[in-house]
């Protein structure tokens, strides 16, 4: 899955440039809070090991289809709201409209990533500054993701789109204020529509160094563009002229 492929993309390239991968993810709802009725889970942490001379990298992920506060949430403390963003939470409640007009892929893959920090020091690298997660490593993830999926379009929806299309364009990310758990899992992946210059998305990032509290250390969590998203964009919703809004691509796919 594109969450445990994000793993590696956030850490490379590492000091030894030979070392190879083994990546895995598990889906879980984000909050792992102890309260949680009836959704009592241990809580759920990525990681980076060396095992069997290979970097292991697992994460942790959610899929999300519909946005929630901190305040309905109770900070993740109810349960019952929480499991409204998972997609069949959100069936037969009218919270996504089956009439064309709105995505049937996830807002976002809410992704609980180790630090590249983290992984020189699992691979035993000469140094591991905590200067190694500067940048936007959380845009440079989803600019991967737009690539492939305008790679695996088809021939004549690459060129559609590449003709008529307004692109995605991924910009700086950004730090929750404050800058805790619950306020990274409720703010999400942000689409900023700039019209006819496409749309920009931006990612909402928690990093935290090795030398910070042992509870959030070595973790980088990024919010993460699906790539099913960005192929409905390339297909039909980035299509649509600005002023059209959901209105009907008919005249493009001529």
């Amino acid at each position: 899955p594109w969450a445990a492929a994000a793993q590696e993309k956030m850490c490379e390239p590492l000091s030894d440039t030979k070392l190879q991968w083994e990546t895995s993810n598990e889906f879980h709802l984000l909050s792992d809070e102890d309260g949680i009725p009836p959704y009592y889970r241990a809580k759920h942490r990525p990681n980076v090991t060396m095992q069997g001379g290979k970097v292991a990298g697992s994460t942790v992920a959610q899929l999300r289809y519909t946005t929630l506060t901190v305040t309905q949430v109770a900070a993740g403390e109810n349960g019952y709201e929480l499991i409204k963003e998972e997609k069949a939470g959100i069936l037969g409640t009218n919270a996504i409209t089956d009439d064309g007009s709105d995505y049937v892929s996830a807002i976002e893959i809410a992704t609980k990533l180790s630090s590249r920090q983290l992984c020189y020091n699992r691979t035993n690298a000469p140094e591991d500054p905590e200067s190694l997660d500067d940048g936007d490593h959380c845009a440079a993830i989803n600019q991967a993701a737009y690539d492939m999926a305008m790679s695996t379009a088809s021939s004549a929806a690459r060129a559609r789109f590449q003709k008529s299309g307004r692109p995605m364009k991924m910009v700086s990310d950004r730090k929750p204020t404050p800058p805790a758990g619950p306020w990274w899992i409720w703010n999400y992946l942000q689409y900023n529509d700039k019209g006819t210059d496409g749309i920009e998305i931006s990612s909402w990032y928690a990093f935290y160094s090795l030398s910070a509290p042992a509870y959030g250390a070595g973790n980088h969590y990024c919010k993460l563009l699906s790539p099913a998203r960005a192929l409905e964009w390339i297909y039909t919703d980035g299509l649509r002229a600005a002023s059209q809004g959901n209105a009907a691509i008919a005249d493009v796919l001529i």
